[in-house]
């Protein structure tokens, strides 16, 4: 029996239902085909190497019913939670989709369409894994021909960012003839709607013609779905627990204003506690009855609420909160081949992309307490509304008072508009034994993201010197639309030639030289008004920077022995003020016997700061929910004396900035595998892999500088008036200890991330003569280790089956890691149909808290519930007080799914095609970290990192060939 490494052994459309034309009867062998491979610059005749790479086809693409790129990433095994998704309104880096390779960030995925770099999108998103997003709504569907994932370690190959692996994108090409699609999908309730129609011409035979012009377009718009129609999840346990829809309660703050009193003359000290309100505070009942409610707990409201008991206006919110945002996209995409001479190729490709995305919103408010404002090189003025005693609108005959409330005559929400024009010209061919290619890309992205009616400070101000809020909300000057715009460019050449020389046992080496040069851009430009300081409470985001990137590669295959193969690549990057990065790779395959095999790589990686990271700019930050421990008691919820509940979940400035001191990450990756393929219709893989990336390269975190306030007294800025001083039992003023204003958070190379497990698949196909042919697949990703240090020499925990965070307190991440994610899936074929079934299995996630930094826990607790005296700490997330009675094991339920698809092409040219994801209406399982907050962010009381809100879900498609 002669050795069997098919194609799908590796290359596998892991999680994707397996493609109905490998279920046919296996026609006769064909001869070997000499291509590329993503993973290497280098020719070979098995596409099976020494790295793992998985290849998703057309058909698996389609059987997934997927129909966009973000939702085809979430069937695949290998992507972590951490990845961005545009579905709702994504803060700094609201409007793109990006993937995330094994939980290691979007900017330690590179992101390639027809294997040459994408241009990243015009953002300056300040978190953790984000400075660099590829956005993946450039990318139609319906243009793929392939999609091949390296989950291995690439930067000897690719360069910076493929440290976590690479996802190409490879369109059609060679095409010929004229088709039209179209298709619609919803849940069984009719929402989260989508449709689209694409087109695709094609003329010329590459072979024959000597030419070839492909175009192709897709269209697509997706309807809004309100969050509180979105009901696939755990919604009774939502209500129930969360609070969330569960009353028509939806925020205390409305267009009916609530006045507070100073506590003393001057302080400028407006807070409330439940023991002084009756004498500080004043609400107003103007509204109808039917929209007054009286505070209770299962609004969301802390038992230590001024809210609580107490009778307001309120205004529904909740309307406002969105499961999936209204949206729209075109793509646009064309390549040529000419044919010069009988050795080599002229090509060209050009490409236009556009995706809007409509973001409700609640119209804005002002409170009691300041709000900072930012100009485009700091910290504007804050703003503190303070009516004067005598102001109309102040109830309080001899104090100064403040207010909370909403210009509900006001639009909330954003719009963002993400553009991508991509041009390539090179040539191709060969010359005396050597295949070279050579090209020209230039990639723009462009960015408008506009904010709604946000309030104009010169107007807003009036109010502290009599105006009142009746004539302010009535004034055309109190608000405009605020449009922030941002430009991000490659411009790259790019040159590599192969050849094969020599002869060794196994055969002739291969070679591989190449050469890259890019220039890298990015410029973001807030509106004037907000650069200047002149918008209430919004930030900016201001940068302009480019620099050279100069780049050098090498490849080198030895067939030493017939059965035994090792590769090696090296590359050197360098980057401006950076020392020349060289990182090497290895690989093996020994072919052991016929049908077995082993292989494995060892490489080291890197990832150069991002140019957001080196450049002066970037964007400044407005923090929420922090917990102020100098002015709040240790259960993060009971402010001391001198401070009140706002400080317990406080919002500040945070302001960032560019370290020219910053350092590639560094990292190395191992792999090792087996392959097996006993017959010729069965096939097993088993891959180990382990990555390590250390000196991250990440912003400081507000959670980290203020818990080490006293060691770092800089990074953290408070009010210095005494009056707002907590007081010690005596009622004497603490020093430093006033209320929070801004946190600085520079850029630093922080820490490591270390993960290892085992990517697996078996693969059967059998024959079952007139009843067709049978197909099945078992592919899957077990996570063995997961960790993170988030500053060198920390102690490194196994946080595997847990959210990151919660099990190891010391840390800021919440990224959720299910041990084990896997699908199974089977087609079976008969003549004109198809069909296909599929399991989708996501793993637990645990929510218990084991350690916190060096200390054990002698006894793990749940982080949600009510606290109990057996607690290692004391400050259990209390907002959830119910939790461990309705999830006594304080997990993330496992998510197990069905697919069901059918295909039917006996309609001459014709094709049909209807998929049912989630078959059975399998709920989304709750997540009590994606609950009610008190700010009314979108939670959707799902993880949507790992799960979806859809329920079943319909796609009818049809196609036409002509």
């Amino acid at each position: 029996m002669q050795l069997i490494l098919k194609r799908s052994v590796v290359a596998v459309a892991a999680t994707l239902v397996v493609p109905a034309v490998l279920a046919q009867q296996a026609p006769a062998p064909q001869p070997s085909q000499t291509v590329y491979i993503t993973g290497s610059n280098l020719k070979r005749a098995d596409k099976e190497g020494t790295s793992p790479v998985q290849v998703v086809t057309a058909q698996d693409i389609k059987d997934t019913g997927a129909q966009t790129v973000q939702d085809l990433m979430r069937f695949v095994p290998a992507i972590g939670s951490d990845s961005n998704y545009d579905s709702t309104d994504g803060g700094f880096s609201r409007g793109v989709s990006t993937a995330s390779l094994r939980g290691l960030s979007s900017t330690s995925t590179l992101i390639l369409l027809n294997g040459r770099r994408m241009s990243p999108s015009a953002y300056a998103d300040p978190n953790d894994g984000n400075s660099t997003l590829y956005d993946l709504n450039s990318i139609p569907v319906s243009a793929l021909d392939r999609v091949e994932i390296l989950k291995d370690g690439a930067s000897a190959v690719y360069g910076s960012d493929a440290i976590g692996g690479v996802i190409n994108f490879i369109t059609k090409s060679n095409y010929q003839g004229l088709e039209f699609g179209a298709r619609a999908s919803a849940n069984d309730d009719g929402e989260f709607a989508r449709r689209g129609f694409t087109a695709a011409w094609g003329k010329g035979d590459l072979d024959t013609d000597g030419y070839n012009v492909f175009f192709t377009a897709d269209v697509s718009k997706r309807d809004r779905t309100a969050l509180r129609d979105a009901t696939d999840i755990a919604f009774e346990q939502y209500q129930q627990l969360n609070g969330r829809f569960a009353t028509p309660y939806g925020s205390q703050i409305s267009q009916h204003p609530t006045f507070y009193r100073e506590s003393s003359p001057g302080s400028r000290n407006f807070g409330v506690t439940r023991a002084n309100a009756a004498d500080r505070l004043r609400t107003t009942l103007s509204c109808d009855p039917s929209q007054q409610l009286v505070g209770t707990t299962q609004m969301g409201f802390p038992a230590t609420s001024v809210w609580v008991d107490r009778t307001f206006c309120n205004f529904d919110a909740t309307r406002f909160l969105e499961a999936q945002s209204e949206g729209k996209d075109a793509v646009v995409m064309s390549r040529g081949v000419l044919k010069i001479g009988n050795n080599a190729r002229a090509f060209a490709e050009v490409a236009y992309a556009r995706s809007e995305r409509q973001y409700t919103g609640t119209p804005i408010t002002i409170g009691q307490s300041s709000t900072n404002n930012f100009t485009a090189t700091g910290v504007a003025e804050p703003f503190q509304a303070i009516l004067e005693i005598g102001h109309p609108d102040n109830p309080f005959p001899n104090a100064r008072a403040s207010v909370g409330y909403r210009f509900a005559n006001l639009r909330g929400g954003n719009e963002v508009i993400n553009e991508s024009t991509r041009v390539l010209v090179g040539a191709e061919g060969e010359f005396r034994g050597w295949t070279w290619d050579t090209g020209l890309l230039w990639n723009r992205s462009e960015k408008e993201d506009t904010y709604y009616d946000r309030l104009y400070l010169p107007t807003l101000r009036k109010l502290n010197t009599g105006t009142s809020l009746a004539q302010l909300a009535a004034d055309p000057t109190i608000a405009q639309d605020v449009a922030n715009t941002g430009r991000a460019s490659i411009l790259q050449w790019d040159a590599k030639a192969s050849t094969q020389f020599g002869q060794l046992p196994g055969g002739a080496m291969g070679l591989a030289l190449g050469v890259e040069v890019r220039r890298e851009k990015i410029e973001l430009d807030p509106t004037p008004a907000l650069a200047s300081g002149q918008i209430f409470g919004l930030v900016n985001s201001i940068i302009d920077g480019e620099r050279n990137v100069k780049s050098a590669f090498v490849e080198l295959r030895t067939p030493i022995l017939k059965n035994l193969e090792l590769d090696f690549a090296g590359r050197a990057d360098k980057y401006p003020d950076i020392k020349t990065n060289y990182v090497p790779k290895v690989g093996a395959k020994w072919t052991v016997a016929d049908g077995l095999a082993f292989r494995g790589t060892y490489a080291k990686g890197f990832r150069a700061p991002a140019l957001v990271q080196v450049t002066p700019g970037g964007s400044q930050v407005f923090l929420r929910d922090l917990f102020d421990r100098r002015r709040c008691e240790a259960d993060e919820r009971t402010p001391k004396p001198g401070a009140t509940e706002v400080d317990c979940a406080k919002s500040a400035a945070g302001t960032g900035g560019a370290n020219p001191d910053l350092v590639p990450e560094k990292s190395r990756s191992y792999s090792l595998g087996l392959i097996y393929s006993p017959t010729s219709s069965l096939d097993f893989l088993v891959e180990y892999f382990r990555i390590r990336k250390e000196g991250e390269v990440v912003q400081g975190s507000a959670f980290e500088a203020i818990k080490n306030e006293d060691r770092f007294p800089q990074n953290v800025v408070r009010d210095t008036n005494p009056a707002n001083f907590v007081t010690d039992a005596s009622g004497n003023p603490i020093p430093n200890t006033g209320p929070l204003l801004m946190v600085k958070l520079p850029w630093e190379n922080q820490g490591a991330t270390e993960v290892r497990g085992i990517d697996f698949e078996v693969r059967h196909r059998a024959r079952l003569g007139e009843w067709g042919g049978l197909s099945t697949k078992l592919n899957g990703t077990y996570m063995t280790h997961y960790s993170l240090s988030q500053h060198a020499g920390d102690i490194e925990h196994n946080l595997v089956g847990g959210n990151a965070g919660l099990y190891d307190w010391n840390l800021s991440s919440g990224i959720d890691l299910p041990r084990l994610k896997f699908n199974l899936a089977s087609t079976w074929t008969r003549g004109d149909h198809a069909v296909n079934a599929s399991v989708n299995y996501v793993g637990t996630v645990s929510l218990k808290r084991y350690v916190n930094a060096d200390t054990v826990y002698d006894q793990a607790f749940c982080h949600y519930g009510t606290a109990k005296p057996g607690d290692a700490e004391p400050n259990r997330n209390a907002t959830v007080p119910l939790y461990e009675d309705y999830y006594p094991d304080c997990k993330i339920a496992r998510w197990v799914t069905f697919g069901l698809g059918y295909t039917y092409t006996g309609f001459k040219n014709l094709t049909l095609n209807v998929n049912v994801q989630n078959l059975f209406d399998k709920r989304a399982p709750y997540d009590p970290g994606e609950g009610i907050t008190t700010s009314f962010l979108p939670d959707p009381g799902y993880n949507q990192g790992l799960h979806n809100n859809y329920g079943r879900y319909f796609t009818v498609s049809a196609r036409y060939a002509f």
